[in-house]
């Protein structure tokens, strides 16, 4: 359970967590972008339909990473592996503050920025992913939302 005292959150602790063993040691990113969902209405359709942006990763590049290896195998062989991922925000202390569980993730882009001879800085690569939904955990790590819908009981007719 995290210890944190001070409110607003902080967002510059955090990690991402590949479920797939191949891929768990590459859990530092620079930044995380697109946790976003929302509802959309469709005209003709009663029931609004739930939307989520693209998930943006960036960090420092890492040319032997498996996660390279992922990404490539999707866009260049069409082998789509699904991944589940979780982001925690973190104190700092390291503990968490809260998270999204990300499901049914594969990668739609991966890219390096600019190469430029005359800057002498670290050359961040992003990657893309899209995904099925969303998850939010708590500070104990246990999702709060969505909650479970209760199925409705039916009592059979005889």
């Amino acid at each position: 359970m995290s210890s944190f005292s001070t409110y607003p959150a902080l967002n510059m602790y955090f990690i991402v967590e590949f479920q797939n063993k191949d891929l768990q040691a590459d859990h530092r990113f620079q930044s995380v972008q697109g946790l976003k969902a929302r509802l959309i209405k469709e005209e003709g359709v009663k029931v609004p339909r739930a939307v989520f942006e693209n998930i943006i990763l960036r960090r420092a590049f890492e040319p032997d990473s498996k996660l390279v290896e992922w990404c490539m195998d999707t866009i260049n062989n069409k082998v789509f592996k699904h991944e589940t991922i979780t982001i925690k925000l973190l104190d700092n202390k390291h503990e968490l503050i809260s998270g999204w569980i990300v499901t049914d993730a594969i990668p739609l882009g991966w890219s390096v920025e600019e190469l430029h001879a005359q800057d002498s800085k670290v050359l961040i690569e992003t990657i893309e992913l899209k995904y099925k939904n969303f998850q939010v955990l708590n500070s104990r790590g246990q999702v709060i939302a969505p909650k479970k819908l209760k199925k409705p009981k039916y009592k059979h007719l005889k």
